[in-house]
């Protein structure tokens, strides 16, 4: 008997001692996370050419530049880099050659110099971070851009597209300063422009073209927009503070990635030694508590490791105590859900909502749609193991490959805590709690029928007494007797199409038996059935174009 005992109080021990280990290992893995790294930024940066009519058919062109902050298509600039523009493009570098995409200005601040810009096609890069805190005086930032005087070769004829446009010069300028103050600028602009904003002035070098790009902390996050020079002055340059860019995305109602801690570069190698033994000490102590008291010791290895790993160079080993720490409380409490979390803040997808595997790919008949044109039409099986908590993922003859951390696999288990590649897309495999999709808000459809007309539908499940979302389906078509959400397009059928919420927030879509069919991102979905990802998909029901997107909670 007393073996017995000895043997069953180990185990809570022994997986106390697991997470301890876990925490150790994730923290010294992002040791280096704080080097600024300009081959993951400059992707997101972009030069934008602006046509402004003239006389007699004629048109000036004006640059800037911009950078991708929410989804694949959502870019910011400055309002007056393209103020006046009848045609907007967004020119880049794509494994070395130059790219053109038509975009559409569809907001604006003037008042703040912040416009947004949606591109007709997905941009290359990520949505970069808004560091939404105020720099302190001397804090290193780096600009990027594309200013004008760069180009050496004026006296060449520019290479230009079908266009018109010019296509040379689309590699961006870096340059580094240091922060100078924080202030507010209150400046006329031009005759119709006022601009009153918070602002960041440093010395990090802007010249025009330079306008609308970043400016960033040394640990990559955004914290100001490139606005403007002083007038007959040296190093004295202006960028509109981030926080005006977060209070512009937030009314338009577009998610983005940030965080509110400042970048602390060169200060966590000194701090790193005296860390890491708190925090085995605490994990020690934490485990000896876990012998006696499970529920106590889960709450002090919690606390500890959220004290303990707040700097922003380890973010990823809390987020990976945070899946182990689900893993240890679902077994006598709220139980968590199985997602692979899309890094950099995209969308991520969960996992166990059947016990079949769940095929992955970019088109028509996968459970799971990522549009992205690195995946394959079909690309992937994941299917979970709840018995051994691990995803046994298979390569279905994709073109890019599938990987798990780092190696291109064509059958393989992973591990919670894994990162898993499908193409270039990256996610990380982890528990959520599943209270956290009861929070959701929603999904919004928004686009133009065929004549150019703004259409928007609010997807929002129906809840019971308790504020659960309930299973709700919603159909959509040309007749207001048989649709719930009507576009009034000759080219949409009576009822196209239907979409069903189901437990889990997965959102699916179905083709009604539609005349001119339904489409996402250019593929036709035909009989199938599809899930859809939680944001940035282009549906096409006949000739009218919506994007699905997120709503806040």
């Amino acid at each position: 008997m007393a073996f017995w005992e000895r043997r069953t109080r180990s185990g809570p021990l022994l997986r106390a001692l697991c997470v301890a280990f876990g925490v150790l290992l994730a923290i010294a893995g992002p040791w280096n996370a704080l080097a600024f790294d300009a081959r993951h930024i400059e992707p997101s940066v972009y030069k934008i050419y602006s046509f402004i009519p003239e006389e007699g058919n004629q048109y000036s062109i004006s640059s800037g530049s911009g950078f991708l902050v929410s989804g694949r298509r959502q870019v910011v600039t400055n309002v007056h880099v393209v103020e006046g523009g009848e045609r907007i493009y967004i020119a880049f570098l794509e494994k070395g050659e130059a790219k053109l995409v038509e975009a559409r200005r569809t907001e604006s601040r003037p008042d703040v110099d912040l416009a947004l810009l949606e591109a007709r096609e997905d941009l290359p890069g990520i949505p970069l971070t808004l560091g939404e805190y105020e720099p302190d005086k001397l804090a290193e930032v780096i600009a990027i851009g594309f200013p004008g005087a760069a180009n050496l070769n004026k006296e060449l004829v520019p290479e230009t597209d079908v266009r018109g446009v010019p296509l040379t010069d689309l590699e961006s300028t870096l340059t580094t300063g240091i922060v100078s103050r924080m202030t507010f600028t209150n400046l006329k602009l031009n005759p119709g422009q006022l601009v009153s904003a918070r602002t960041v002035q440093h010395n990090s070098a802007i010249n025009p073209g330079s306008s609308g790009g970043p400016l960033l902390d040394a640990c990559g996050n955004v914290v100001g927009i490139n606005t403007l020079q002083g007038v007959n002055a040296q190093g004295l340059f202006f960028s509109i503070h981030v926080s005006e860019l977060a209070r512009f995305l937030g009314d338009a109602k577009l998610r983005y990635a940030s965080t509110t801690r400042p970048c602390a570069k060169g200060a966590f190698a000194s701090a790193f030694a005296p860390l890491f033994v708190g925090l085995t000490a605490a994990l020690a102590l934490a485990a000896t508590l876990f012998f006696f008291r499970r529920e106590n010791a889960v709450a002090v290895i919690g606390a500890a490791a959220a004290r303990l790993t707040s700097h922003p160079s380890v973010v990823e080993a809390r987020e990976h105590i945070r899946g182990l720490m689900l893993r240890l409380s679902s077994a006598g409490g709220a139980p968590a859900a199985l997602y692979l979390r899309r890094e950099n803040g995209g969308p991520s997808l969960r996992l166990d909502a059947g016990d079949r595997p769940r095929i992955v790919g970019r088109g028509p008949g996968v459970d799971i749609v990522v549009a992205d044109d690195t995946v394959s039409k079909v690309h992937a099986s994941l299917a979970y193991d709840r018995g051994t908590r691990r995803l046994r993922v298979r390569d279905l003859g994709s073109s890019n490959g599938t990987f798990v951390d780092g190696a291109r696999v064509s059958s393989a288990d992973a591990s919670i805590g894994a990162h898993l590649r499908l193409g270039t897309v990256d996610y990380t495999l982890a528990f959520e709690p599943a209270e956290e999709e009861d929070a959701a808000g929603g999904w919004m459809l928004s686009g133009f029928d065929a004549s150019g007309r703004a259409v928007q539908f609010t997807l929002e499940p129906t809840r019971d007494p308790r504020g659960s979302a309930k299973t709700t389906a919603w159909t959509l078509g040309r007749d207001p007797s048989r649709a719930d959400f009507v576009i009034d397009d000759p080219s949409v059928s009576s009822l196209h199409a239907e979409f069903v919420f189901e437990s889990g927030d997965i959102l699916r879509l179905r083709d009604a038996g539609s005349m001119n069919g339904t489409h996402i991102d250019g593929q036709s979905i035909g009989k199938n059935t599809v899930t859809l990802d939680t944001a940035g998909q282009d549906i096409a029901f006949g000739a009218a174009r919506l994007r699905l997107s997120r709503r806040a909670s």
